[in-house]
């Protein structure tokens, strides 16, 4: 299916969201771009993001409300993809919004004058009502998509790929290639997108503001938990079992594994930290975690064994004198290098979203 030539499918995951989903709906609504509708997709909460779901649906034409029960964000994805009707599908989080009324006719335009799959725009954050920059995609879409060095940048050190939001995807071609979302409670949308790539989506690029991330520390994102580190180990080993089953992908695309894992266990470790009063024994308790996994150790001899491929040579240094420490169980040692790093905010500038300010 092709979808409606044009037409814009909008999935809006709710949970728990009434302070927010207003200005996200109406975000969408003040659109000039009149070809879209949108899927308020509804889980079990605890306030009105139902009652305030039914509203919008009972009053707007192209606005409906989905009930997802107790599932996770995945499936509430899913169920929108289910539904969807159009030529594109566009995700939006209900606690973020569209910055302005020509998101969706510059997304439609370009889309339309090029060939590609996913087309990526610009994001701005809003931290404690203030509008920050973040990373452009500048830094990695300037390199070919084949490269490692686009795959590092656009999905682990910027990270701009890794998000589902500030996007507009070929409906037809995530159904030719079968892509959908798995159920993890984070980072389901990284998987998805690394698949995406995986599977040869092409990209295009927009320099303009697409996309006002709120930085809201209610969310799943901010929100730290002990057994996240199960929920990456199994996003890399699920990512892992697809690659191997499509011939050729896992030597050409290993390297993600490997760097979901690296990632994931420095900025789990840096969360342990930061958790009540800061410990460096926490720290080496999550590395070590970590590092007692079978996949984890493959995927750090990997990086520990040769130098990578990556254009700035701090990132090179710091990819593979982390991988040597945790092949070696040198876990107390990266703990206080952690902590150094936490200190002096070195790791709020290493994260794709930028300085607390």
């Amino acid at each position: 299916m092709t979808g409606e030539q044009g037409m814009i499918s909008v999935i809006v995951p709710v949970y728990n969201c009434e302070q927010y989903l207003e200005k996200a709906v109406e975000s969408v609504r003040l659109q000039k771009y009149r070809s879209w509708e949108l899927y308020l997709v509804v889980s079990d909460s605890e306030d009105k993001s139902l009652e305030i779901s039914q509203a919008y649906a009972e009053k707007y034409e192209n606005i409906y409300a989905l009930y997802n029960g107790c599932e996770g964000i995945g499936s509430a994805r899913n169920l929108g993809l289910q539904a969807a009707k159009g030529e594109y599908i566009l995700f939006l989080d209900s606690d973020d919004y569209l910055p302005d009324e020509l998101v969706f006719d510059r997304y439609v335009n370009i889309a339309k004058q090029t060939d590609t799959d996913i087309l990526v725009s610009n994001y701005v954050r809003l931290w404690k009502e203030r509008i920050l920059p973040a990373a452009t995609h500048r830094t990695f879409s300037r390199y070919s998509r084949d490269t490692e060095e686009f795959r590092f940048c656009g999905f682990f050190s910027v990270g701009t790929l890794s998000y589902v939001w500030g996007k507009l995807y070929r409906r037809a071609f995530l159904e030719e290639k079968q892509l959908e979302f798995s159920e993890f409670q984070y980072g389901e949308d990284k998987l998805f997108n690394m698949q995406c790539y995986c599977a040869g989506a092409r990209y295009g690029f927009i320099e303009d503001v697409g996309y006002v991330y709120r930085r809201n520390e209610a969310s799943v994102s901010y929100r730290y938990d002990p057994d996240c580190g199960k929920c990456w180990l199994g996003i890399a080993g699920t990512l892992k079992k697809w690659l191997k089953g499509r011939e050729g992908y896992l030597s050409r695309y290993e390297d993600l594994i490997w760097y979901t894992i690296l990632f994931a266990s420095f900025f789990d470790a840096k969360a342990e930290y930061q958790k009540g009063k800061p410990s460096v024994w926490r720290i080496r308790k999550i590395l070590k975690l970590y590092g007692q996994d079978k996949l984890a150790k493959e995927s750090f001899a990997k990086l520990a064994a040769e130098k990578r491929n990556l254009q700035q040579g701090l990132w090179r240094i710091m990819v593979r004198g982390f991988s040597v420490g945790m092949k070696l169980k040198c876990y107390l040692s990266l703990a206080f290098g952690i902590k150094i790093l936490v200190n002096n905010r070195v790791d709020e500038r290493l994260s794709d979203t930028g300085l607390r300010e």
